[in-house]
Parts: structure tokens; sequence; C-alpha cells
């Protein structure tokens, strides 16, 4: 079997935002039964939300993108920033016969 596993950074809130609405985007993507083994973390380094996410499939540009999508979603709806714009990156998208 193989996955799509992608990388999502975002950027336009701090800290305390990511903690207060990690718990409700956790929740979110389990939600969503087509998204497989989701994380996020802060990434202190870059002052960014670091979102990973697996699909099943082999299709890396649709399923990357359907990442970004789906995290766009799951970030504008269990997070309040006070910045005027947050950035989505695709850091990295690539096929893997395991979820690691």
């Amino acid at each position: 079997m193989s996955f799509v596993r992608t990388t999502i950074s975002i950027s336009g809130f701090g800290e305390p935002e990511f903690h207060s609405g990690i718990a409700h985007l956790i929740a979110e993507f389990r939600e969503r039964p087509w998204i497989v083994c989701p994380s996020a973390s802060w990434d202190s380094d870059r002052e960014r939300v670091v979102v990973r996410i697996h699909y099943e499939g082999d299709d890396l540009e649709y399923y990357s993108r359907a990442a970004l999508d789906e995290v766009w979603d799951c970030i504008i709806a269990c997070f309040d920033f006070a910045s005027e714009a947050i950035h989505f990156d695709i850091d990295e998208s690539r096929l893997s016969e395991s979820i690691r």
C-alpha cells in the first residue's frame, strides 16, 4: 500500500495561539477518516505550526493539493489568530510505503 505524506507549515500566529487550538485541530482531523495519521507541532525555530498528514494512494500532485486544502480548512476552523494574514507552505510531499 502506498501513501502520500505531506508536511505543511503555517505562519501568522504564535505559540500561545497554537497551544490553545491544538486539541481542537487534532479532533477535527479525527473527524476526517480519509486523513491518515495526522500530527501537528510548533516549530519554535521558524515560529510556525507544522502539520503532517498521509493519504492512501500514489498520486503525489493530487494528494499534496488535497492535503493543503484539508489543512487550510482545519486551521481556519480551529484556531483564533490575531494576525491579519496566515500563510501556508507545502514543505514536503513524498510517496511512502509506510506511515512514519
